[in-house]
């Protein structure tokens, strides 16, 4: 008894020791760095929460693509702004959900184009004269990042939250837009110099129109997966419509016409089939769309307005942005100026808006040339139809409508490089490959 008590004894020791140095640290933190004392606590019990509750972490980093934080919060770190600080932090929470469910191997595809990107800049790429080792290690880890989140072996009652999270997102967003807007912290709408005005919640309006989109075409496809859910889903994938309207972004409008028209002809068909229910889903949208362009023809006539460049006609500056992206590569066609040359590319002469093209396309043949965009690409391509295989038939052309709205997207935005798109993005395949590899099992059983 009395050799066992020191040894009792020396763990609480340990322990009050530990926490004892924790707040010393903290406490000589918050004197010199408040703000960043205050988020290396919150990132600590985060860390903890994510080892013991796992899943219910992943459920947190989803929601985050809510907010477009570097637009929110205005710090840096010598060499790291916010947002790489924001991807780098929900890396490091979502590592315990790798170790606890294991990565599939064979969706590596993207990630292995981008470190070939990566190897051809090294090694062959006519670097831009501003571009640096860092910038380039930086640029792959965040294009890498969401392609990890693809991997990760959900379980099946988790990959069916994921989903429900991703239809949600719009409206996280304009609900925290809302506290902030009251908090004095964050404007709710933006007024363009065109006098329009867009909604943008907690993002700015073209990362929320990203989430509205993804809201309105995951639901799409689901009420044709999962008509068990169809109210929640025809619920949330009129709020997202309403939402991506009020953005006054006409790009994803434009990508999902091909998927529209075809959920009006599979209804109209199931309709006259004899499933006269369907009339109200149907009365109902067209409703919604006649309403929203109604309300919003006059901020959509104020975005599409004409200024004369020196190519001529342009709309939204994306014209001239292109044209000066494709002319600063035309010396080295193959291999590109070199990963993440495109940040820095803007030399004052265009919108300081345009830090990327606005087009993917552009901007991977910017950094990597004919080469590593070919093999991005391709690799996309081969990610999507090893999903499609897998999918029941009665979605697949939903899904191939929804891969060509991505596609479009990315003509005319920053799809792939932006959190608000690709994170959710990913998330939905990996779960739709989830959820229809546990069917398809369950069937052969049956």
């Amino acid at each position: 008894m009395t050799t066992d008590l020191p040894i009792q004894l020396k763990k609480p020791m340990y322990y009050g020791a530990v926490y004892v140095l924790l707040a010393v640290m903290l406490g000589v933190a918050a004197a010199y760095q408040p703000m960043f004392s205050i988020l290396g606590l919150v990132m600590l019990f985060s860390i903890i929460y994510a080892i013991y509750r796992p899943e219910k972490m992943s459920y947190l980093v989803l929601l985050s693509t809510a907010i477009s934080i570097n637009y929110i919060v205005e710090a840096n770190v010598p060499g790291l702004e916010i947002i790489s600080l924001y991807k780098l932090g929900i890396l490091i929470l979502l590592v315990p959900c790798m170790l606890q469910n294991g990565l599939r191997l064979k969706f590596i595809y993207p990630i292995a184009a981008i470190a070939s990107m990566l190897f051809l800049t090294i090694f062959f790429s006519d670097w831009h004269p501003r571009l640096t080792l860092s910038l380039t290690l930086k640029a792959f880890i965040g294009l890498t990042l969401p392609f990890f989140f693809l991997m990760i072996k959900w379980k099946k009652g988790i990959a069916q939250k994921h989903i429900r999270i991703i239809c949600l997102l719009p409206l996280v967003s304009v609900g925290t837009g809302a506290l902030l807007q009251l908090a004095h912290l964050y404007s709710f709408l933006n007024v363009e110099f065109t006098g329009a005005i867009r909604v943008q919640g907690a993002n700015i309006a073209p990362h929320l129109a990203m989430l509205a989109f993804l809201g309105i075409t995951v639901a799409l496809i689901e009420t044709k997966r999962n008509p068990q859910q169809a109210r929640f889903l025809y619920c949330t994938l009129a709020a997202n419509f309403a939402i991506l309207i009020a953005t006054g972004t006409r790009g994803p409008i434009l990508a999902m016409l091909a998927m529209a028209a075809y959920y009006f002809y599979d209804m109209v068909k199931q309709y006259i089939k004899g499933k006269l229910i369907l009339i109200i889903p149907l009365l109902c949208s067209l409703a919604l769309i006649g309403g929203a362009v109604y309300v919003q023809w006059d901020n959509m006539t104020k975005r599409s307005f004409e200024r004369q460049t020196g190519t001529g006609i342009d709309l939204s500056g994306r014209t001239e942005a292109w044209s000066y992206f494709l002319k600063g590569v035309k010396d080295s066609p193959l291999t590109g100026r070199g990963l993440g040359a495109v940040t820095v590319a803007n030399d004052g002469s265009l919108y300081e808006g345009f830090v990327v093209p606005h087009n993917e396309y552009i901007r991977f043949y910017y950094d990597a040339g004919y080469i590593g965009c070919s093999l991005l690409f391709l690799s996309l391509l081969v990610l999507f139809g090893m999903i499609y295989r897998v999918i029941p038939q009665r979605i697949k052309i939903y899904y191939v409508a929804f891969i060509l709205a991505f596609f479009l997207y990315s003509l005319s935005d920053n799809t792939l490089s932006t959190v608000q798109f690709i994170i959710p993005f990913c998330w939905y395949l990996n779960s739709l490959y989830i959820l229809s590899t546990t069917n398809s099992k369950k069937e052969e059983v049956i």
